[in-house]
């Protein structure tokens, strides 16, 4: 793990301790010094993602709630958002938030959906014969894909 993210100021939960940076981003807000018990297992597999396959079957027992998709979803903007500071950390993050979201709720909230086509009009600039298939992915290829 990055030192500079090492050195940042720690928070004790659950006899575990967690960067203050990862608990205001979980929560979505600055200065927050506490994390819902029930969410340690998601925050110990986004702090250091190669607990992430000792972490799954806690993980995939956890209550589905909005506000556990829309910190996933935080985790997923700030490692991207800051992936330049320390890039093989915060693609480790990205990929521990994706992969929660996906086993939890079968698809990605920020995945762009496909947008659909009229059959027999090709897309402009293509022949009909390069026009792509328009057919909805079904959950498991998203998943596999994820």
């Amino acid at each position: 793990m990055n030192e500079e993210i090492q050195r940042k100021s720690k928070i004790k939960i659950k006899d575990k301790e967690f960067s203050k940076e990862l608990v205001e981003v979980l929560n979505g807000e600055e200065g927050a010094e506490s994390l819902e018990e029930k969410w340690t297992p998601v925050a110990e597999a986004i702090e250091d993602p190669n607990r992430l396959p000792f972490l799954l079957s806690e993980i995939m027992d956890m209550e589905k709630t909005k506000e556990l998709r829309r910190a996933l979803v935080r985790v997923q903007i700030n490692a991207q958002l800051k992936r330049d500071k320390a890039l093989d950390f915060y693609k480790k993050q990205l990929f521990a938030a994706t992969t929660i979201e996906i086993l939890l709720y079968g698809r990605l909230s920020l995945k762009p959906k496909k947008r659909k086509r009229k059959k027999g009009k090709p897309e402009e600039g293509k022949k009909p014969e390069e026009e792509e298939s328009t057919e909805e992915v079904d959950e498991e290829k998203e998943i596999e894909e994820g």
